[in-house]
Order: structure tokens, then sequence, then C-alpha cells
């Protein structure tokens, strides 16, 4: 079975978030593929010594077939700063990728972990209101479907300061605790606590339906997914040819 490593550096809460959503890949395309992590605990500690990350993804790899970075992407004017930054994180990994052929690979997050989760509305109100039944209930789907963004790449700020993806969830949220508690709505301290913050990303990822609809909302979602997809579909090429063994 191959294996993929995924390293997540700026949060481990973006981590667990993205390891949900890439098991929930693997099953929606029956995917015969092992998904592990590595943390950010682990990217700062190899960083700090010289040549570390790049002997931390030879030793993954004696393991794992393939690393995947994902870093979040601020839009196009923030990519190009920070390739002029010596020592800035997409420069270090961009660097590492590009003399390690393809067993690395680096995706951007395109606007943020936050764009990947606005694929699926509906799941986001199943989340805030802690009830999953109310992704069949048409109240629930008509308020998703007037709230569900097109391409959530389209959130790309176009300048630093602009509005992002994660504001976009932070807005969403308030409006789904209003819907399910009207009294919120003059109780802004109340709703403000209640909102959407990064560290219930994962369990928000757990709410999160992954199809092809979904995948399609997001190019950077879909390029992650397709990644995936390719390494066991190559796997499973080998083995019906009798290259190598399954499992």
């Amino acid at each position: 079975m191959p294996s993929v490593r995924l390293w997540v550096p700026e949060s481990d809460y973006d981590k667990d978030a993205v390891y949900c959503i890439a098991q929930k890949i693997v099953e929606y395309y029956e995917c015969d593929l092992k998904i592990v992590c590595a943390t950010k605990s682990g990217y700062i500690d190899a960083a700090r010594k010289p040549g570390g990350l790049k002997k931390a993804v030879d030793i993954y790899l004696k393991s794992n077939d393939l690393v995947i970075f994902l870093i979040d992407a601020d839009g196009i004017q923030s990519q190009a700063q920070r390739l002029k930054e010596n020592n800035s994180l997409f420069k270090r990994i961009k660097e590492l990728v590009n003399i390690s052929g393809d067993k690395v690979k680096l995706i951007l997050m395109v606007q943020e972990l936050e764009a990947w989760l606005l694929v699926d509305c509906l799941g986001i109100c199943c989340y805030f209101t802690k009830n999953p039944e109310n992704r069949s209930k048409q109240e629930w789907i008509r308020f998703a479907n007037g709230k569900q963004l097109g391409k959530t790449d389209s959130i790309a700020e176009a300048v630093p300061g602009g509005r992002n993806a994660k504001e976009h969830l932070e807005k969403l949220s308030q409006e789904i605790l209003i819907k399910k508690n009207p009294n919120l709505k003059d109780k802004y301290r109340n709703l403000k606590e209640h909102q959407y913050i990064e560290n219930q990303s994962p369990k928000i990822a757990e709410s999160i339906e992954i199809t092809n609809i979904t995948i399609k909302r997001n190019d950077s979602l879909e390029e992650f997914a397709l990644c995936l997809k390719k390494l066991a579909d190559e796997e499973q090429v080998d083995a019906d040819n009798g290259s190598i063994p399954v499992g």
C-alpha cells in the first residue's frame, strides 16, 4: 500500500483538518492509500538545523512514497513577496521541492484552509447546529445553498489585509448561530464567543462532505485530491502489471 506523508507546518489544527479531509478523499475515491502526518514542532526542529529539513524529508521518504507540504496562500502578490524573503516558509519549501524531484510536492491552500472547509456550507451548518441530520432537512439545505460560494479560490485577497476565507467562515458561523437562535442577533458578545475559531477546523472537517462537486469548488483542494488519487492509481497499475504486490 502506498503511503503519503502530509506536512502542514503552520498549524497543528490545520494538520488535523487536512488529515481528516485526506481520509475522506481516500474513502471517496476508494483508494488503497495510507495517510500519515508530520507535525509543526517537527518542522521547527528540522528547520533549525543546517540541511535539517532535507534530512527530515529523506528520512520520511524511506517509509513513505510521497511527502506533500501544504501551506496557506494569501494571493499572488503575497506569494511573490514571500519569494523575496530569504528565509520565508514558502521559499524554503519551494527550494526543497525543486531539488527533490517528484517525491516531494507543495500545495498552496488558496485562500487558507478555511477555503477548503467552505466547499460544503451545509456541512458547516451541521457542525454549528450540532445536528448532522440537518444535512437532509430542506430548511437547512435552502439556507446553505443561499450561502454557498462558487469557486472558493475566488475569496483570495488581491492585496494583504483584504477579506479572506477565515472572515467568510466567521460570518457564516454567525449567520448559522442566529438562524438556530434568533436571540443571539442582539447579543453580539455571546455571538462572537461562539463563532468560528481556528481550533474548530478539525471538527468542522469531520462534517464536510467530499464529493466530485465539493472537490471542484476549490482548485487547490482538487489538486490535492487528484494528487492522492494519482499515486494510488499508479500503484494499482503497477500491481496489475505484476510489478509489485498489493498491500
